[in-house]
């Protein structure tokens, strides 16, 4: 679940200047997931609601910002399709989590020495959600805790193959956040981990539970998501899509202005 980082506490949210479209508008088509994830990413199925979700309004404004021109076309497609649909031009832009591999068909950011660039990611962190009966310490580390226990995880997220490596259990049976607490509520799995850039974003999607449903306070683990090119497109659009890339990392300290829609404090 890619997103916007939070600015500091401390320091004014301000929106980083997103020029006015300038010259001809390059159409980007942007695949995302059809889930419903707040606060990245809102509504289900293929339709783009009003607020469409963090993530989404970052992604625009990163579009925008590189001199694409004009909005993107957003294209709502299941998680496990999204990858496939990217390397076939399908799409244009995705996000894509960490993998063992990538096809040639994706581009990615580089950094000098032309390995994949570590920094021009969104960065995230996997929770892990509890029953609140449970009772579980706050000192919890959730690597130790889980080991022999289950954890559901929504279906086709990138970090599964990471957390099974760890040595964890996983149930991929969930297609979504809720049905996943809904498996934990009712006893089938031990836990439910969910990424997220900081535990405050978490807040809206919990609420609904009415304390029944905490989340540990230790992360499971660091996570980078990358925005990717189709090669063939990025290499139509090269000096746009490093724009993009630049624009994300010079911005992610000041991102948390796209949560201020979504914050229901």
């Amino acid at each position: 679940a890619p997103a916007a980082a939070a600015a500091p506490a401390h320091a004014p949210v301000t929106a980083p200047v997103v020029p006015a479209p300038t010259g001809p508008c390059i159409p980007v088509r942007v695949g995302y997931m059809d889930q419903n994830r707040p606060p990245y990413w809102l509504g289900e199925g293929d339709k783009v609601p009003d607020p469409p979700g963090a993530a989404v309004d970052l992604i625009r404004d990163a579009v925008l910002g590189a001199g694409f021109g004009c909005s993107p076309i957003w294209v709502r497609l299941p998680v496990a399709r999204l990858r496939v649909a990217l390397a076939n031009g399908d799409i244009d832009l995705a996000p894509l989590g960490e993998q063992s591999f990538y096809p040639a068909e994706i581009a990615l950011p580089k950094d000098k020495a032309g390995n994949i660039d570590l920094e021009r990611a969104l960065h995230n962190q996997v929770w892990v959600l509890v029953r609140a009966r449970d009772k579980l310490p706050l000192t919890t580390n959730p690597t130790n805790y889980f080991k022999g226990r289950t954890l559901g995880i929504a279906q086709g997220n990138a970090y599964a193959a990471r957390l099974r490596d760890a040595g964890l259990t996983l149930d991929e049976g969930g297609r979504d956040l809720e049905r996943n607490i809904e498996k934990l509520k009712l006893g089938r799995v031990d836990g439910v981990v969910v990424a997220a850039v900081t535990p405050a974003h978490l807040k809206q999607a919990l609420d609904k539970y009415k304390g029944e449903i905490v989340q540990l306070p230790q992360p499971l683990m660091n996570i980078r998501v990358w925005l990717a090119f189709n090669d063939n497109f990025y290499r139509a659009h090269t000096p746009q899509s490093e724009a993009l890339w630049t624009w994300l990392d010079k911005n992610r300290s000041r991102l948390g202005y796209v949560m201020q829609r979504y914050r229901k404090d």
